[in-house]
Formats: structure tokens, sequence, C-alpha cells
């Protein structure tokens, strides 16, 4: 199984993604802003996967993907906002992105790309 880095500033989110992917058999860590979240990932071993809330106190989510790219640039990474809008404007959307899902997140949907 994978060991899954989320970074959601909302605890409810956060619970429930940690939940149902350690249900999956993941290994999860998380934070709850941006610039713990690049402490985390600057010391981590292994990470397979990032999920990433956009919107987020101390660094926001596209600040945190720049900061990514530069530590491990091969890290699939899953966006999760309520900003509709910025799935169309997004200019870091490139290969780096697996994908761009808009809050409410569908946790079975997001089960199934984690599986993929």
């Amino acid at each position: 199984m994978a060991t899954i880095f989320i970074a959601e500033d909302e605890p409810k989110l956060r619970q429930i993604y940690t939940e149902e992917l350690e249900d999956d058999g993941h290994t999860v860590i998380t934070a709850d802003n941006g610039k713990s979240a690049l402490q985390i990932l600057k010391t981590a071993e292994k990470i397979d996967l990032i999920i990433l809330d956009i919107k987020m106190p101390q660094m926001n989510g596209i600040e945190l993907i720049e900061q990514i790219r530069g530590i491990n640039n091969n890290v699939p990474i899953i966006i999760c906002s309520a900003y509709e809008g910025l799935k169309t404007d997004f200019t870091i959307v490139t290969s780096d992105i697996v994908e761009f899902l808009i809050k409410p997140v569908d946790i079975n949907y997001l089960s199934k790309k984690v599986a993929e």
C-alpha cells in the first residue's frame, strides 16, 4: 500500500480523507497548513502521493506545489479545492497534477483515484 500525504486545513475533511484511506490500507501523514506541510515533506522518507488543498494558511497550495517540485519532481499530486474556477485558471496544471477534484470531494472517487 501507499504512503499518502494530505495537506488540508479543514479538520473534518482531513479526518474523512484519513479514515477512508487508512481503511483502504494506506499509511496517511497529514498537515493543517502549507508551512508545516513543507517541513514534513522535506524530512519524509517516502511519500507516494500528495493530496493537497489549494487554500491553506501560512502557504497556499500553489506555492506549496512549487516548493514540492524543488524537493521531489516525481510524486503525483491530487488537488482538492472548493474553487472550481481554479481548475481552468490553474497555471501549474501540467503533468505535475494527476487530478483536480472539486469539494465536496466524493470520497469513493478519491479512493478510486488513489488506487490508480
